[in-house]
């Protein structure tokens, strides 16, 4: 029994003197905080330029429905036209928060895509000079 009590002693002794004191404060590392809003902020951007380059591409496959005459694709077309327009607006709005080294060079995307995605005959156009734009900014934002 006393070997059990000398043992429970011990082992809450040295337990209780690995942990630091709940009163001390916790040390802040400045450095990692910062980078981790970097990393969080550089992955906000991938993802908003993937957006970009999904509805550049759905763009390109609305062409279908540009070129065809009957009331139908028109239809489709036009419901597409409204779905995605209102993407590229959600799009905008996000884009617009990000802080000026990454918005000034997103936000010129913008105009071109919105045309991309629409029923217009030069939207096509739009999405060559879309992608054309896109690819420029990934080669800038992430050199290899």
């Amino acid at each position: 029994m006393k070997l059990y009590l000398t043992l429970l002693v011990i082992l809450v002794f040295t337990s209780c003197s690995q942990n630091p004191p709940a009163n001390k404060p916790a040390v802040v590392d400045n450095a990692k905080i910062e980078k981790n809003k970097q990393t969080a902020l550089l992955n906000e951007v991938s993802e908003l330029t993937r957006a970009v380059q999904r509805l550049e591409r759905q763009g390109r496959d609305m062409n279908s429905y540009r070129l065809a005459s009957g009331a139908e694709s028109q239809r489709t077309c036009n419901v597409l036209m409204e779905d995605r327009q209102r993407e590229v607006n959600d799009l905008e709005a996000k884009i617009k928060n990000l802080p000026d080294t990454y918005s000034i060079r997103l936000t010129p995307i913008i105009p071109d895509l919105n045309e991309c995605v629409s029923c217009s005959k030069k939207a096509m156009s739009s999405c060559v000079k879309t992608r054309a734009t896109i690819n420029g900014l990934i080669k800038e934002l992430y050199p290899q």
